[in-house]
């Protein structure tokens, strides 16, 4: 299991090729956008026949908005965004920002399919916690949709427990969306 030390806006951690970056440059930020953008993609690849609840999500075009404001959104002191690389590659993504006082919130984590099953979902969270607890948050919300089963568990593997939603959801989302939160 990959072990984070509870350090202060430490930048790189690493276990053998993998490695668990806080995204600052340019390239960096670039291939967190990229990374997002592919989970979209995957989330229409895996369910077409849900493609409009995912666009009313995702907004193409605010969605497209929002990765050009990530810096900001997930700016230090109060977020972070993560990259993690598997033999130099990105190959995954995770942030976090203030949701509201003393509470983090966990977004965007994805893992590319060839790094999956290398402990990259895992590292990822465990950065976004540690950073966040070291940041003063004293818990964690996130939320994910019902068909993805496997963050689910992992959530759940990490101390997460469901709860009501924390921000007002649209109807047409109501029934697809599950609201997480963990003590920091």
């Amino acid at each position: 299991m990959f072990v984070i030390e509870a350090v202060r806006d430490r930048e790189v951690w690493q276990m053998g090729e993998l490695t668990i970056e806080l995204a600052k440059s340019p390239a960096e930020i670039a291939a967190v956008r990229d990374l997002c953008r592919s989970f979209r993609q995957w989330l229409y690849d895996n369910y077409p026949q849900h493609r409009s609840v995912i666009d009313l999500y995702y907004n193409p075009q605010k969605f497209e908005a929002l990765l050009i404001d990530l810096p900001q959104i997930h700016a230090r002191p109060k977020g972070a965004i993560f990259v993690a690389r598997l033999d130099g590659e990105p190959v995954g993504c995770v942030m976090h920002h203030e949701q509201a006082p003393d509470i983090a919130e966990m977004k965007r984590l994805f893992v590319s399919a060839a790094a999956r099953g290398h402990g990259v979902a895992v590292a990822l969270c465990e950065a976004s916690i540690t950073q966040a607890r070291a940041d003063g948050y004293h818990s964690m919300r996130l939320d994910t949709g019902i068909f993805q089963t496997a963050a689910q568990g992992l959530y759940r593997r990490l101390g997460f427990r469901e709860r009501n939603a924390y921000y007002k959801v649209p109807p047409e989302l109501e029934q697809i969306l599950l609201f997480f939160e963990r003590e920091l």
